[in-house]
């Protein structure tokens, strides 16, 4: 449903009016009400909104969870890596330092296995029983 209204608009502006319709190939009608719906929009943004707009905080933490779910990632590759090498080192020592490697090689895949089975650090006692 269309209202009329009759508005006064200042000289300067109403050239402004004229010359971004004829840009654009609008009518003036539809650049006024263009202007007044950036205008309502601004006004909510700055009035009624809370702070940061709902859809900037959703996206905001979708890029957050991305990123924190890439950095543990790569923290968990990292770790395990870590864990592993600390075990075989601990296999080592309890094998009195005289491995071979293809003995080695069977202490990274115990390692491997102890952490899938255990999900936890590797402690030597445990690893020697």
């Amino acid at each position: 449903m269309d209202i009329r209204k009759t508005i006064r608009i200042d000289e300067d502006l109403i050239h402004d009016i004229i010359n971004i319709a004829k840009d654009n190939n609008q009518t003036e009608n539809s650049v006024i009400e263009k202007a007044l719906k950036y205008y309502r929009d601004f006004y909510y943004m700055q009035v009624k909104s809370t702070f940061i707009n709902d859809e900037i905080i959703n996206i905001l933490q979708a890029v957050i969870e991305t990123k924190l779910q890439n950095i543990n990632n790569k923290t968990n590759q990292v770790l395990s890596e870590v864990a592993i090498q600390s075990n075989i080192q601990n296999q080592v020592l309890a094998s009195e330092l005289d491995v071979n490697p293809l003995q080695l090689q069977q202490m990274r895949l115990n390692a491997i296995d102890f952490l899938k089975a255990n999900n936890r650090v590797l402690k030597l006692n445990e690893i020697v029983e």
